[in-house]
């Protein structure tokens, strides 16, 4: 499954696809797999894909894995794009900080 991820993670471009959210679930099975093909995603200029991937896959990851995206979060939650912004990626981010605070 590890080689198929970035496929996989494809289909969190839109939610609201039938087999997304099982794909989610699929995902958190192998968090620490996952980051560096999310990370790549938090690069890209799809923003509701960011949206997903923080919202469905990094804030359901244990402490010690989200921890490794505080870099990407920090410059989402304080210095997003405009399309960041416009599709609240920044407040995603800044709710899954407050997650890290409250368990440090």
């Amino acid at each position: 499954m590890v080689t198929l991820i970035p496929q996989l993670l494809e289909w969190l471009q839109d939610i609201n696809w039938p087999i997304a959210e099982e794909i989610a679930k699929l995902l958190l099975e192998v968090p620490k797999e996952t980051i560096p093909h999310i990370k790549d995603v938090l690069k890209t200029n799809d923003n509701i894909w960011k949206e997903w991937c923080l919202r469905y896959l990094v804030s359901k990851f244990p402490q010690h894995l989200i921890i490794e995206f505080e870099p990407e979060l920090i410059r989402i939650a304080y210095n997003p794009t405009k399309g960041e912004e416009l599709e609240e990626v920044n407040e995603t981010a800044k709710m899954i900080l407050e997650l890290i605070d409250k368990k440090k």
